[in-house]
């Protein structure tokens, strides 16, 4: 039985006689409205009857009473009764409230509570009582003194549950019965170590562990399936590791101004403190900051505000576009450092950005809220996606972990720029240390999560060429997160590849596209034997059977048939290069915003060289690389695209086979004055026989013959440092370079001749890479390396005045070392990506 509606129930005394009424039991079983709830309780007192403590604690939450005593002024039993049976949520702040202060009866009286608060009352167990709520989802004793919590309190049900700035030394091995608990608040307690059943808590999602005692990293925990979002500052086990990336510019007092009005604007606030704009008049000019001041409170819900800082200063200074950039730190106490007091931050300040999405409800619990209308283009989504990643693989490269990444701590503006924000739940941690690729794959399903989300709200004219790519991009970094096992790292979150995907034979089922790929990949490799063979072959007589020398008249009919097919270029010869793609896991740096822009500005004015490095044994990255540019560098509007024309070496014209191949491909001579004229005027034979079609940009392997002799599998080898042409014809035609390095590029054979041997020298002499090498079964046969296509940002290369004389030759160097430069850096910066994390780059 209910009661307060028992005839023992106690009888709502006037005004006057509240306290009375709380102190004293009462017999009557009526309420007389009179009297105003919000008095219940305002004294610390003994109150021995379930009843009386029910109507103290309903008469505390002003939404209760609210809903009880004001909407029916004289209500009877029944309607009561229906009342308290409709109420999900309880708030009793700072009410000075205990465990002794809740009716045993609780659950009873209120059966469909869902959201139970006591924040800042004074309770030093978690009630047991708490644990006959079926319904009880949320509660939070929140900077109580909690010292134990009652096994029997801990329920299935639970989903959220906060404990923040308690004095918890440990948890009950009860908590695993919490199977559907998915936000654990934990902060400011001094737990030293989580019980095993943690382990039990497999929908657990979020949890908040800093300023605890933990000696050793909580492994159980974060090995949890679910687990995304995790704070862990200021434990013992992580020592100190903030200190050592911290070293800041100090900005003095003096040098920041609040305005005219002496009164800084306020831009934010929040648990952990509040920041102003201010103008900094050291800075040159003089500009607008934020100024972030951090509180004095020990414990916020994610962390302290100290950790919150040495997180945010460490990642402003890292130099990431998408981060807010850290400028210093000023003291403005007394200009100095103090050991007990957290400077001011001073940051760059951001105007007309606002945030991508709202916190969680306690609806979603651990997932954001967005405005209904929101929908993003692809290319914008993707841009966020680039830019996040970005941020997140940088910080866990230097062991931090940002450890709230939603989106409602994302920044956007309008022009698609974005910042991530908010660091207090961040922490340093030990890259050397078992819990590393844990804290990882935390971080990373909270990336996963988030990327889901922004899919979500992808909205767009699926017949745009570029919005689509851009789509697809998203989706296949999506797949590559949900690949066991997944790191930052390993999925290329960032520097970010994209998978290359065969447009021209997608209706093909895999295994046939896969075996013509292969098939195709042979036959290109044999046209490089055709003069070995054709030396074999060349002499009938030589073949003592009729039968032999009728098939080699057959064979060298075929070479004589080759040397009188016309060599011009053939478009759909370049499609097969689509073959291999999934042959070679082909990918490439580039996204759709990226490309899109290259093509834009090959249209305009622009001319490019691009230079691909290495060489490589066969070339067959050049038959990738023309299928890439048909597919991926084509303007669906104008269809032009930025192949343009290749160059091989002059031998290749006196190679059957070889030479037509090579044509298909739009290659011709690598002679100077033919690749001159082809960037300047338009004339390459083997594509202007193509209805007259007038190329202006240059596809070529600068490294040559010498990179033959620097390619094999593992090895990784550019030769440039000594050659000028490239340079002196861009200078000549005002061409960009595009500099280029194929991973995978010198792993698809074997090669006997390496280094300055009689191979590689007599190669020299014929300007032909004459060497032996092997594939599968020591036959001509190609390995499967995987193959990622690195392109640089162009260099920009302004036409020289021929009026002006010779070029300087300190011109020609200044270029140079760009160019090698580039190089260096595209290898360094993907080598972990696309697969070879601990290769380095040889450059002669």
């Amino acid at each position: 039985m209910n009661p307060l509606l028992s005839p023992q129930s106690p009888q709502r005394a006037s005004k006057g006689d509240q306290d009375n009424a709380l102190s004293t039991p009462q017999k009557d079983d009526e309420f007389d409205d009179s009297s105003s709830p919000h008095d219940a309780g305002k004294k610390s007192c003994h109150i021995p009857s379930d009843g009386e403590k029910l109507t103290q604690l309903l008469s505390m939450d002003s939404n209760t009473h609210s809903a009880i005593f004001t909407r029916f002024r004289s209500p009877t039993r029944g309607t009561f009764t229906n009342t308290l049976s409709t109420i999900t949520k309880l708030d009793l702040p700072n009410c000075g409230l205990d465990e002794n202060s809740l009716p045993s009866s609780l659950a009873s009286s209120l059966p469909a509570l869902k959201i139970l608060f006591f924040f800042k009352n004074k309770f030093t167990k978690y009630p047991a009582v708490l644990g006959e709520f079926e319904n009880l989802t949320m509660v939070s004793f929140k900077l109580n003194q909690i010292e134990e919590i009652e096994p029997e309190a801990l329920q299935p049900q639970l989903r959220w549950l906060i404990l923040t700035g308690n004095k918890l030394r440990q948890l009950p091995d009860a908590i695993g019965r919490c199977t559907n608990l998915q936000k654990l608040m934990l902060s400011g307690n001094n737990l030293s170590s989580l019980p095993g059943s943690i382990s039990k808590c497999t929908n657990l999602e979020l949890v908040r562990l800093a300023c605890n005692d933990l000696q050793e990293a909580p492994l159980d925990l974060l090995s949890l399936p679910k687990l995304a979002w995790v704070a862990l500052a200021s434990n013992p086990f992580l020592a100190d590791l903030a200190s050592t990336h911290l070293s800041p510019d100090v900005i003095a007092a003096s040098d920041l101004e609040a305005g005219a009005s002496n009164k800084a604007k306020v831009l934010g606030s929040g648990a952990s403190g509040t920041t102003v704009q201010m103008t900094m008049s050291s800075s040159s000019p003089p500009g607008p900051v934020a100024v972030k001041k951090y509180s004095s409170m020990d414990i916020t819900s994610d962390g302290s505000p100290s950790d919150e800082f040495k997180a945010s200063l460490f990642a402003g200074s890292l130099s990431i576009p998408s981060v807010v950039k850290a400028l210093g730190v000023t003291y403005p106490t007394n200009g100095s450092s103090s050991d007990d007091t957290t400077p001011d931050l001073v940051m760059e300040l951001l105007s007309a950005y606002s945030a991508l999405g709202n916190p969680p409800s306690m609806t979603t619990c651990t997932r954001d809220t967005y405005s209904p209308t929101l929908t993003l283009l692809p290319t914008v989504a993707h841009g966020y996606a680039v830019a996040a990643g970005r941020a997140l693989t940088t910080f866990h490269a230097s062991g931090l972990c940002h450890g709230d990444f939603y989106s409602h701590n994302i920044l956007v503006a309008d022009d698609g720029d974005s910042k991530l924000t908010d660091f207090g739940a961040a922490f340093f941690y030990d890259k050397s240390k078992p819990e590393a690729e844990l804290v990882q794959r935390c971080e990373l399903r909270a990336y996963r999560i988030w990327l889901d989300e922004i899919i979500g709200m992808v909205d767009f004219d699926k017949s745009n060429q570029w919005e689509m790519q851009a789509f697809n991009d998203l989706k296949d970094l999506a797949d590559d997160l949900a690949k066991p096992g997944a790191t930052f790292t390993s999925a290329a979150v960032y520097p970010r590849l994209y998978k290359c995907k065969p447009e021209a034979f997608r209706v093909w089922p895999k295994p046939l596209r896969f075996m013509t790929g292969y098939a195709t990949a042979t036959l290109f490799t044999a046209s490089f034997l055709s003069l070995p063979i054709l030396s074999l072959l060349a002499i009938p007589a030589c073949w003592k059977t009729y039968e032999a020398r009728l098939a080699s008249t057959f064979v060298l009919a075929a070479y004589a048939f080759s040397f009188f097919f016309p060599s011009r270029e053939w478009p759909a010869f370049r499609k097969v290069g689509q073959l291999w793609y999934e042959m070679f896991d082909v990918s490439c740096n580039m996204s759709a915003e990226q490309r899109k822009r290259a093509v834009k500005m090959g249209q305009a004015d622009t001319k490019y060289i691009i230079g691909m490095h290495p060489h490589g044994i066969i070339p067959l990255q050049a038959v990738v690389w023309s299928a890439y540019c048909d597919q991926y560098f084509h303007d669906p509007i104008t269809g032009e695209n930025l192949y343009g024309f290749g160059a091989a070496a002059d031998v290749v014209k006196y190679l059957p086979f070889l030479r037509n191949m090579m044509a298909w491909l739009s290659a011709g001579s690598a002679s100077y004055d033919t690749l001159y004229n082809g960037l300047e005027y338009g004339e390459a034979r083997q594509c202007n026989a193509n209805n007259n079609r007038r190329p202006r940009h240059l596809y070529l392997l600068p490294g040559g013959v010498a990179e033959v002799f620097e390619s094999t599998v593992g090895h990784n080898a550019i030769v440039f440092k000594h050659r000028r042409g490239l340079v002196k014809l861009a200078l000549e035609t005002g061409a960009d370079l595009l500099p280029c390095y194929v991973f995978g590029g010198t792993d698809f054979f074997h090669n006997l001749a390496t280094g300055t041997n009689l191979l590689a020298r007599l190669s020299r002499k014929i300007k032909a890479g004459v060497t032996v090498f092997w594939g599968y079964f020591l036959l001509p046969l190609p390995f499967l390396p995987k193959v990622t296509l690195c392109i640089a940002d162009p260099i920009e290369v302004e036409k020289w005045d021929k009026d002006k004389g010779e070029i300087p030759a300190e011109l020609i160097e200044e270029i140079h070392a760009k160019y090698l430069a580039s190089i260096v850096d595209l290898f360094e910066k993907h080598k972990a990506v696309a697969g070879y994390p601990d290769a380095t780059l040889l450059v002669k």
